[in-house]
């Protein structure tokens, strides 16, 4: 039969389409180059096209010892396409540092270059014949000791591969999972084809077959690289970061068995535990020789609630963590202890792991700003009134006019501290409680926060839109609107004051404003910083209180003050908004 009659038949033709499929590919990847297993990649699709182009053409050659050359090639090619794969299945999941991918190049070189040899060295495969020249040449042979190590090296390169990129499907969520599993499941086809080649099964078992099945292997394979955009996210960096998210944070992170023994740990454990530490590892010790930290296993986020341990913290991001105390290099440190259960696919715990977060530096700001509260709202009030009181009893008794005028300025100044002091006092006290959720009436709250106000200003409006009841602290609320009330009647002479108040779409939104010349830039910049400096301060607290209550409500402020000055606060309708779980309403005036 002619070579143009043989390349005509379906397996060449299959073989052929193949081959060009994969040449196409790789032109595509080229742009890939340089991204985590893209060079590997396309190393393997050349030794795939190679093998797929040698196969369909040797279907066209009829004489013995050449078809036995082209077989031997074609098989040689072969025998890179396994060890090429796992390469780069190594290197697109992250897992390179198990086995490098150029470990796999010597084997595969070696044994590529003794199957292109089989012709001479008789230690590939024997027996071999010419089957069939009709409608194509195909051929058969026995496999020796090299033939049958290039089958299990290219099969088993080639399982394992699948397996890591099975791995990633599962291990990584939907990130990957399309890609990843587009390239697993395009390698089943040809590995039909190599096991129905290898143990002589069905109608036409030949390499040439093997090579028509890698037709659907590349359109799997041009969905995820084309279609899907296999290297434009890859989990390689999401690997690393699980590799080295504990090794590099330098928070301590200590990792329990389900007998609270310590499995792993940190570099960042190792010397805060170094003084209770015997021997060279922590590895196998009992967390309770160690810290005394509960160790009990508990859903996420659920305290540790261990023997001797302090109370929680204040209301936030860590109320429900444990405070613990541990002595290191002869210091005192503080730290809050987070726990996480940890569980396997199936859902059963395996063990437990344990944060410390050093809150030694928060802890002492902590008790110093205590003892500067309690100086600010008790000596200093105190001293202050007796001061005030003082001067207003100078000023009554008085006879001489500049006696009595720096008396009333020694009693204004000592009122404008007391003052100072006892929204420092309100504030801290609703602080340490934490916002109180409940429903409240906008109308009388707000009333009530500008009523100390309204004889001294020419109007107070209070407008509330709409009939809606938001979930919110009263207390805090009413400190906001207060203060910026105040600051409007202090710094406006004869203003006009006008609060509104709307409640809608999980959102309370207040606006207080006036028509006075709008707040200076001096006295915001500190807030915008949220810090102030000896040069940039304000000259009061009342702005700062607003800003902190804002913030404890887990709200917004923002000022305008192109004409006359317009704050609006913006804060979210309870904890969980209106779309909050009816199951867990917020309480009510009357719950409290």
């Amino acid at each position: 039969m002619s070579g143009f009659a043989a390349l005509s038949s379906w397996l060449a033709v299959g073989s052929l389409a193949a081959a060009g499929g994969t040449f196409a590919l790789v032109a595509y990847l080229r742009r890939h180059l340089g991204k985590p297993g893209a060079g590997w990649l396309v190393a393997t699709l050349v030794a795939q096209g190679l093998f797929c182009l040698l196969a369909g053409a040797s279907l066209a050659v009829s004489e013995p010892g050449a078809r036995f050359v082209m077989e031997s090639l074609t098989w040689a090619a072969l025998a890179w396409v396994g060890p090429l794969f796992l390469a780069f299945a190594l290197e697109y999941t992250g897992r390179s540092g198990l086995l490098d991918g150029w470990t796999m190049v010597p084997v595969a070189a070696l044994t590529s270059v003794v199957v292109a040899t089989a012709p001479v060295n008789g230690v590939v495969l024997r027996a071999f014949r010419i089957d069939s020249v009709a409608p194509a040449v195909t051929v058969s042979y026995a496999l020796e000791p090299w033939g049958l190590f290039a089958f299990a090296l290219g099969t088993g390169t080639a399982g394992i591969a699948v397996a890591l990129m099975v791995d990633t499907v599962l291990s990584y969520g939907p990130l990957y999972r399309r890609e990843a599993a587009a390239v697993a499941l395009s390698t089943v086809t040809p590995t039909i084809g190599v096991v129905m080649w290898a143990f002589g099964l069905g109608s036409d078992p030949s390499l040439a077959f093997v090579a028509v099945l890698f037709v659907p292997h590349v359109l799997l394979d041009a969905y995820a690289f084309v279609e899907s955009g296999m290297f434009e996210t890859n989990p390689t960096t999401r690997r690393a970061a699980d590799r080295t998210a504990i090794d590099d944070i330098g928070t301590p992170v200590l990792v329990l068995d389900p007998d609270a023994r310590v499995v792993d740990y940190n570099d960042a454990a190792d010397p805060l535990l170094e003084a209770d530490r015997e021997g060279t590892t922590l590895l196998g010790t009992p967390i309770s020789s160690l810290v005394d930290v509960g160790a009990d296993p508990a859903p996420d986020g659920g305290a540790a609630a261990g023997v001797g341990a302090s109370a929680p913290t204040s209301a936030g991001p860590g109320e429900a963590d444990e405070l613990v105390t541990v002595r290191s290099g002869g210091r005192r440190r503080e730290f809050l202890v987070s726990r996480s259960t940890l569980t396997d696919p199936k859902g059963a715990t395996v063990g437990t792991t344990l944060v410390f977060q050093d809150v030694t530096r928060e802890r002492r700001r902590e008790q110093r700003l205590d003892v500067l509260n309690r100086v600010l709202r008790h000596n200093l009030r105190n001293k202050m009134t007796a001061v005030a009181g003082n001067a207003e009893l100078i000023a009554d008794r008085s006879d001489d006019e500049r006696l009595t005028d720096i008396a009333d300025i020694i009693d204004s100044s000592a009122r404008e501290l007391i003052d100072i002091g006892e929204k420092a006092r309100t504030f801290e006290q609703c602080r340490r409680d934490g916002p109180r959720y409940r429903t409240v009436d906008l109308d009388a709250v707000l009333t009530d926060a500008v009523a100390d106000y309204r004889g001294a200003a020419a109007r107070v409006d209070v407008n509330v839109d709409g009939d809606a009841t938001p979930a919110t602290d009263p207390e805090l609320l009413r400190i906001v609107v207060a203060n910026l009330v105040e600051n409007s009647v202090d710094h406006v002479d004869d203003p006009t004051v006008s609060v509104t108040a709307t409640a809608d779409g999980g959102e309370l939104r207040v606006t207080v404003a006036d028509d006075g010349p709008g707040i200076p830039d001096g006295e915001l910049a500190p807030l915008d910083a949220g810090t102030e400096t000896q040069l940039e301060h304000a000259t009061g607290i009342g702005l700062w209180v607003v800003q902190w209550s804002v913030d404890s409500l887990g709200g917004t402020v923002s000022f305008d003050t192109d004409d006359g000055t317009v704050v609006t606060v913006r804060i979210p309708d309870g904890p969980g908004g209106f779309g909050a779980k009816p199951s867990d309403p917020a309480p009510t005036d009357a719950d409290t």
